[in-house]
């Protein structure tokens, strides 16, 4: 199968970790609360554009349940926007073998 990528299940383990780092000290930044979040990365390979490069990695998916505000407000669509842009600068450039982040979010998500 083209793009299917045999690694081993402890480096997928390690890429996850980092990126749940990223995603948990974003997350303090900020002030977000939620009732689930979860990081995972995909045994496959994506294409991606960093500048005017092409690059080759791993997917990474990042779950956020019910995501508000440390003080119970809603986050507003431009400040979740906002968030979700920074974290996914971040991880692109800080994991080198994660390509792109794939984001799940809303109040509806089963867990």
């Amino acid at each position: 199968m083209q793009g299917f990528i045999e690694l081993n299940t402890k480096k997928l383990q390690n890429l996850a970790i980092v990126v749940d780092k990223i995603l948990r000290e974003e997350i303090d930044i900020a002030g977000l609360e939620y009732s689930f979040v979860e990081a995972r990365v995909y045994n496959i390979k994506t294409v991606g554009v960093q500048g005017d490069q092409r690059t080759y990695g791993h997917p990474a998916e990042i779950t956020l349940k019910e995501p508000k505000h440390t003080n119970g407000s809603n986050y507003s669509e431009k400040e979740l926007y906002e968030f979700l842009e920074q974290l996914s600068t971040r991880v692109t450039n800080e994991v080198k073998d994660v390509s792109r982040v794939v984001y799940v979010t809303g109040t509806n998500i089963s867990v």
